[in-house]
């Protein structure tokens, strides 16, 4: 079992965010709270942005937090924009994070536009050069777009001065429900890669997921969908592989937001509303088995219907493409 808590909100609105962090940020659970909750449910993963808590390192402490392997991901906000930032890296060092990842979108004018805030690139450059100055990795993942897709070449340059390591170069997931239908307009097509040389600016194929761009089109997932209709890697690991979802699934995903609404969270579909957390954690799970199967779930590869621009759409993986295809029949874009 996952649990999510919106602990600290966020301070940007990505226009590709599955989990749907906004503002205003804040501290939506006290320290004793997120303890509380951590009993009953079990480790928690703090969402969205860890460094706007105010309390953040103490927020990751094994009270509260699920372990963290080493990692920080972050927008750099509380790293670029605390006086104290330097006790902050201290505390981090002694709980074990030795490796601060952020995102990026393009340069500052286009990043800035995409995560709906200004000065976020500057917080990004900022917060990577204190983290390489008290000694800890910084790791930059820079997702591409149609609209930032220029940016590219001047980015990853930027990337290797400032982190001395080429980046890692991806595309989101598409997800049912949430924010995700902003990104398709702006979803890059086997043209884009090519034109811009995307594959060929990062040659670790470890680094750069779109090394092989000819793999990754809607066309050529969905004929891969077809052979084998069933697999796994047309699923995420939180959606359940049977309706009703059987609380013997290790990878059920709860998420618990700021207003103390409690959702199952399957990506195949929108959050299902569960109930209140004042209801209690039992009484909430005990309505599981009475979920019913989203719709369009079962859609099948005969049955998508993308357009010859979206068959040249490049997704990371199988279940983007399915999950992009419910989305289509459900009307959510």
């Amino acid at each position: 079992m996952i649990v999510y808590v919106e602990a600290a909100g966020c301070t940007n609105i990505c226009r590709h965010c599955s989990a749907n962090g906004h503002f205003p940020h804040g501290d939506f659970f006290t320290l004793d709270e997120l303890r509380a909750l951590r009993k009953d449910w079990g480790p928690l993963t703090i969402y969205h942005e860890p460094t706007a808590y105010s309390a953040f390192p103490e927020v990751y402490d094994e009270s509260i937090a699920v372990e963290h392997g080493g990692w920080l991901v972050t927008n750099g906000f509380g790293l670029a924009r605390r006086e104290d930032y330097a006790k902050v890296f201290e505390k981090m060092s002694k709980i074990g994070i030795h490796t601060v990842a952020f995102t990026l979108h393009g340069l500052r004018e286009h990043h800035d536009w995409f995560v709906c805030r200004e000065g976020a690139f500057d917080d990004i450059l900022l917060a990577t050069r204190r983290v390489k100055a008290v000694g800890f990795r910084p790791n930059w993942q820079i997702f591409v777009d149609q609209k930032g897709i220029g940016d590219m070449p001047v980015l990853v340059e930027i990337a290797r001065k400032e982190c001395e390591a080429s980046p890692q170069l991806d595309i989101p997931a598409h997800r049912v429900g949430g924010r995700l239908w902003h990104f398709e307009t702006i979803r890059p097509t086997l043209k884009d890669i090519r034109q811009w040389h995307i594959h060929q600016l990062v040659d670790d194929p470890h680094r750069n997921s779109l090394i092989d761009p000819e793999a990754l089109t809607t066309a050529a997932w969905i004929e891969r969908w077809k052979k084998n209709p069933d697999m796994d890697e047309f699923k995420h690991i939180f959606e359940p592989r049977s309706w009703p979802p059987s609380l013997s699934h290790e990878s059920l995903n709860f998420y618990i937001r700021r207003d103390r609404k409690v959702f199952l969270d399957p990506m195949c579909s929108s959050p299902i509303h569960l109930g209140g957390l004042s209801e209690g954690r039992d009484m909430l799970l005990g309505k599981i088995p009475g979920i019913l199967s989203p719709v369009h779930v079962d859609i099948t590869p005969y049955e998508v219907k993308f357009s010859l621009e979206e068959q040249e759409q490049l997704h990371p993986y199988g279940m983007s493409v399915r999950y992009k295809a419910i989305s289509k029949a459900s009307l959510h874009y």
